[in-house]
């Protein structure tokens, strides 16, 4: 038996590589293998001088693809914005890595032989639990496990395993001990139960924002003009950086792109001479994905592909192989498997209908800019950095035909459009002079010389700068003006005596009463305003009615209809379940707090550009 686990360590080191840091795919056109201005070409940040590769950030964001599409399909085509958020997760994740590694360090937490030995014993890893040779009819063995675990000749298996496990139990030791600083009274025991079971419910009069929409007209610019002078401490901003810009954006030349369309014709040759179509698919596509199931894409319905592609796959026959076709993502030769109809829900309806889908495999071949491409960009930058000392910088470039683009003013934290990037640029823009020329930067898809043209102190926004938020905020605050002036008509109506149902229909707007809600639920209407929220468990007896009270979009007034008081009979038998509940949330908002107070504090710098279009 062990003789076939042997043989497995490999497997089995690339399997925990994957548990602990996912799945490597990558999406289609995606060129994560990036770096930032100024850094080795590895180097996708730093966290407290600790180094994280591109190797690893393009690692675990491949899992996280992967994942997404093992949820979804493996036909999904992820959308840009999706990927980006899964970019910025993948960079979250490897952030939280290290400091928690950092951190565990710091205090000295270790872990023990027998620590990792009762860790496996009772948590045998998913993928040892897999393996044929510990199962008995079908399932897994727990006994073969524990004997194997005893076998001498399999210490190097373990030995294979224990460092990864080991920083692991570290990590999890650290995060136990954070969590155990958290302690709860019996007060807030049960408080926490008054506040699940206690209900109100409540009769509203609510004037909502979206009702008096008509009624405010557009803000003429003298308006807007003093509404700004008013609120000046309400629009800050930090000191900024005004940058000229010139670039060459990192793409195949023409060259580049008949290299690639001859790879693909070559391919074409091949595989309707009788080469295996999903071999060279396995070995020469250029889309991972795919290529690992041979190229097969699966079925699909016509308008799910790009339009080139679309169109040669639905005009194709069964076992047709195609010339290369160009899309946006490169060079195709489709093999076609055939057609089938299927039966297909109809958005915002309950029949269905027939839908034509074709099964197709594909060949991808990329045009990719050639060391050479890119050699002349960087070069042609260097001269243009070199000689605009003497010459000045914006003259050179437009004597080589490169446009200069001129950036708004950035804040330190903010976004550099023209390059699609932040983080390092601007902290090289903001610790250099006016007047400064960079070095060739070499960012994702751009190589760029920068030129600091201007540096203004920090301040209040400029006027023209905000005029859309300006607007949004005037006419927001003019809404909320009259919700607020109409509910006091309405709770001045009830005073005098009248109705709260009679005083809303007075002035157009209508009671409501609200099925029961508790302190941690929400109010139909009103989200979980906690002041609203706070207010309807104030109200003392029955009948009794509230001001009017502002929310997010509006203004209220409530009236207390019923009040529903929990059974301490029942608190005292579920007292356990709710301390424990509430000692769980209390951990979690201690290890919480105590991470953003150790990312407040680290150095953490990215190179990673999460606004890349692909």
């Amino acid at each position: 038996m062990f003789e076939a686990l042997r043989r497995m360590i490999l497997p089995i080191i690339i399997i925990v590589l994957v548990t602990f840091g996912g799945m490597i795919v990558l999406q289609w056109g995606l060129d994560i293998s990036r770096r930032g201005p100024g850094v080795a070409a590895n180097i996708a940040g730093v966290v407290n001088g600790e180094e994280i590769s591109w190797q690893a950030f393009s690692q675990t964001y491949s899992n996280l693809l992967q994942n997404e599409r093992a949820s979804r399909g493996t036909d999904y085509e992820i959308p840009d914005d999706r990927a980006r958020q899964l970019e910025q997760q993948a960079w979250d994740q490897l952030v939280a890595d290290r400091l928690i590694k950092q951190e565990s360090a710091r205090l000295n937490i270790t872990v023990s032989d027998l620590d990792v030995y009762e860790y496996l014993k009772y948590s045998p890893p998913q993928f040892i639990q897999q393996a044929p040779e510990l199962q008995t009819d079908g399932r897994f063995d727990y006994q073969k496990y524990i004997a194997l675990m005893q076998d001498p000749s399999a210490a190097s298996l373990w030995a294979s395993i224990e460092p990864m496990i080991k920083e692991d139990l570290k990590r999890l030791k650290m995060q136990m001990m954070i969590m155990e600083t958290a302690h709860i009274t019996e007060e807030e025991v049960r408080q926490a139960f008054m506040d699940r079971k206690e209900k109100v419910t409540v009769g509203i009069v609510n004037a909502p924002m979206t009702q008096f929409y008509s009624q405010v007209p557009e803000a003429t610019d003298e308006e807007l003009r003093a509404y700004f002078d008013k609120h000046r401490e309400d629009y800050p901003v930090d000191e900024r950086v005004v940058l000229d810009i010139v670039k060459i954006v990192k793409q195949p030349s023409d060259f580049d792109e008949e290299f690639a369309r001859a790879r693909a014709q070559e391919v074409y040759d091949s595989v309707t001479s009788g080469s295996d179509f999903e071999e060279f698919a396995r070995i020469f596509s250029d889309d991972p994905g795919s290529a690992a199931s041979d190229g097969d894409l699966g079925w699909f319905a016509s308008g799910r592909m790009v339009k080139e592609f679309d169109s040669a796959a639905f005009v194709m026959e069964e076992g047709d192989i195609s010339p290369p076709i160009k899309t946006s993502f490169g060079w195709h030769v489709l093999k076609h498997h055939g057609y089938r109809e299927e039966e297909k829900a109809v958005s915002g309806q309950t029949k269905k209908e027939k839908v034509r889908e074709a099964h197709v495999s594909h060949i991808l071949i990329k045009a990719v800019a050639s060391a050479e491409t890119l050699e002349d960009a960087w070069q042609q930058l260097d001269m243009i950095r070199t000689e605009g000392e003497e010459q000045g910088f914006v003259v050179v470039a437009q004597e080589e035909g490169i446009e200069v683009h001129t950036t708004d003013p950035i804040e330190e934290d903010g976004y550099v459009s023209y390059v699609g990037t932040g983080g390092s640029v601007l902290q090289w823009a903001f610790e250099n002079e006016v007047g400064t020329v960079s070095e060739v930067m070499d960012l994702p898809n751009v190589y760029c010389v920068m030129r600091i043209s201007d540096r203004l102190p920090a301040g209040t926004a400029d006027f023209e700068a905000i005029m859309t938020e300006l607007r949004r905020d005037h006419r927001n605050e003019k809404l909320a003006d009259i919700c607020r002036d109409t509910l006091q008509l309405v709770y001045d109506e009830i005073h005098r005596g009248i109705s709260v149902e009679n005083a809303a229909k007075k002035f157009q707007l209508t009671y409501e009463k609200l099925s029961p809600f508790s302190r941690d639920g929400s109010v139909a209407r009103l989200a979980s305003d906690p002041v609203v929220i706070g207010t309807a468990f104030g109200l003392g007896e029955t009948g009794a009615i509230s001001g009017p009270i502002d929310y997010s979009t509006g203004t209220v007034v409530l009236e207390l209809l019923s009040r529903e008081s929990p059974d301490l009979t029942e608190f005292n038998e579920k007292r356990d379940s709710v301390y424990d509940a509430v000692l769980s949330t209390k951990r979690q908002r201690a290890y919480q707090a105590w991470y953003a107070y150790i990312i407040e504090n680290a150095d953490v710098q990215s190179n990673v550009d999460f606004q890349r279009r692909r």
